[in-house]
């Protein structure tokens, strides 16, 4: 199991079943269309899924809202063309993960599609568009910003300063920083 070692660590406990839960049916379902991608690969959507739990559960997210999170952290990437900024992937992903539920009867949750179709945009349009929808409630706007932390927090796979400390949205997050940086450190000593 990826991250094995780091699963261990007392404060991911809370959270270790659905974490492997969700990493598995990555692993055996999502297919990437960046599969020899540098940056945006199943080991940096395996982080953002174990980030955003660990935020969620801190946040104290219902098991509903969890699921949601790791839906998203696992189709959140797995339609880029390229990894550059690439627009529209966070689309094209959402649109996968709504195909993807409709083909295998799974259920269908608006805020995992809300939340994978705008991660990629900012913040203003992604908060106006889940605000908009009169199915979505606040809930799902704290969802929003506990994945897009998540995400963020990963940055640390692009330089060790390309993460600005004060977009994050969540004082768990910040919370989180340090705990980013060893999960990348630990990550690349699995994958090496």
């Amino acid at each position: 199991m990826f991250l094995a070692n780091v699963l261990n660590d007392p404060a991911c406990q809370p959270i270790k079943k659905v974490y492997e839960r969700w990493f598995t049916f990555m692993e055996e379902t999502i297919e990437f269309w960046l599969p020899n991608s540098v940056w945006h690969t199943k080991t940096h959507c395996a982080r953002v899924l174990l980030l955003a739990l660990l935020i969620g559960h801190q946040k104290g997210q219902s098991e509903e809202e969890m699921d949601a999170l790791g839906m998203a952290a696992v189709f959140h990437d797995s339609r880029r063309l390229d990894d550059g900024i690439d627009k529209g992937h966070g689309g094209r992903a959402a649109e996968y993960y709504k195909d993807y539920c409709c083909a295998h009867d799974l259920p269908y949750d608006e805020k995992t599609y809300y939340i994978t179709y705008y991660h990629d945009q900012d913040d203003s349009l992604g908060l106006s568009e889940i605000a908009k929808s009169p199915s979505l409630s606040e809930r799902a706007v704290l969802v929003y910003q506990i994945f897009k932390d998540a995400d963020a927090l990963d940055r640390f796979r692009l330089g060790s300063d390309a993460l600005n400390v004060n977009f994050l949205r969540t004082k768990e997050a910040h919370g989180l920083v340090d705990f980013a940086k060893y999960l990348l450190q630990k990550s690349r000593e699995t994958n090496s």
